[in-house]
């Protein structure tokens, strides 16, 4: 099927009803383990894909393809389409589903290597699927796994070539955090690390009630802009994530004593050197904490420890 298919015309089965009828002929069961927590309702589906603005020459990436709704429909806007699918079962579901979309490459399997890095044969699917579209963006669109939420959008952003944009249905907390402020309650790494790279927002709150099994907290779909320029001042980044990691582990504590200790340590004198050119370059307060400093000026701040800016 060619990506002009008009997604509107696909058949709305995503009911509570019709999956339960499904799983049932099939003899699947739900495994909580993998977050399988199904969006039932498909105004909020469409609502998903309609948030991503997905144009003929963009590569879709999404990782829980279930039973292939969002997919269905990202295929008929998108050149390409990448979905990964742990379960075995619910991959072949998705498959006859999808059995007319010749723009959809299916991918079995975890679609995390390790808690810091992708399936290799995945990002190869990826990296096909974007030379093939070389002018279209790379946009996450998915019902993300809560188990693998914060992989997914950590690791996406550490890779050379990152989402141009993301929209995704998360748990609640997780939206939160990854559009948090400074100085916010919900302020931590991960607020740095995707704060300091993209413009982020939350499009809705979604009850439990429209997924099914319904999950314990709220949901949120979120949308994030990547910001080359922002990415790009950022430099090492690898080097700035394990920064901002170790920082915010002692997020609580003064952040002249948490840089001392990365430093070395309070008994060095070359520790105490680096720390005070730091605060001195930066005119940092001295009982500021990490959870104060925003994403754009924890940039300069890991510039300037590291002495290259």
């Amino acid at each position: 099927m060619s990506p002009e298919h008009d997604p509107a015309a696909t058949p709305p089965r995503q009911t509570t009803a019709y999956l339960k009828e499904l799983f049932g002929q099939v003899g699947f069961r739900i495994d909580a383990r993998r977050g399988q927590n199904f969006l039932v309702d498909l105004n909020l589906v469409d609502l998903l894909v309609r948030t991503a603005a997905i144009g003929p020459q963009d590569v879709v990436f999404e990782v829980g393809t279930g039973t292939g709704v969002v997919t269905e429909r990202t295929s008929g806007l998108a050149a390409r389409v990448v979905t990964a699918e742990i379960d075995a079962r619910l991959a072949q579901l998705a498959r006859e589903r999808l059995v007319d979309r010749d723009n959809v490459t299916l991918v079995e399997g975890d679609a995390l290597a390790g808690k810091h890095r992708f399936a290799p044969p995945l990002l190869a699917e990826v990296d096909a699927a974007l030379a093939a579209s070389p002018r279209g963006r790379l946009l996450l669109v998915a019902n993300l796994p809560y188990c693998i939420a914060t992989p997914v959008i950590s690791n996406l952003l550490a890779r050379p070539r990152p989402f141009d944009a993301a929209v995704v249905t998360v748990q609640r907390e997780m939206a939160e955090r990854m559009t948090a402020a400074a100085g916010t309650g919900a302020y931590n790494a991960l607020s740095v690390w995707v704060g300091a790279q993209c413009r982020g927002e939350i499009v809705r709150v979604l009850p439990p009630g429209v997924f099914w099994p319904r999950p314990k907290v709220d949901s949120a779909i979120v949308r994030l802009d990547l910001e080359p320029d922002r990415r790009a001042a950022i430099g090492d980044l690898a080097r700035f994530h394990e920064f901002v990691r170790e920082v915010f582990c002692l997020r609580r504590k003064v952040l002249r004593g948490v840089l001392l200790r990365l430093a070395g340590g309070k008994q060095t004198q070359a520790a105490h050197a680096t720390v005070d050119r730091t605060y001195a370059a930066l005119g940092l307060p001295a009982d500021i904490r990490a959870e104060d400093i925003g994403p754009d000026d924890f940039v300069r701040l890991a510039k300037k420890f590291f002495a290259d800016g």
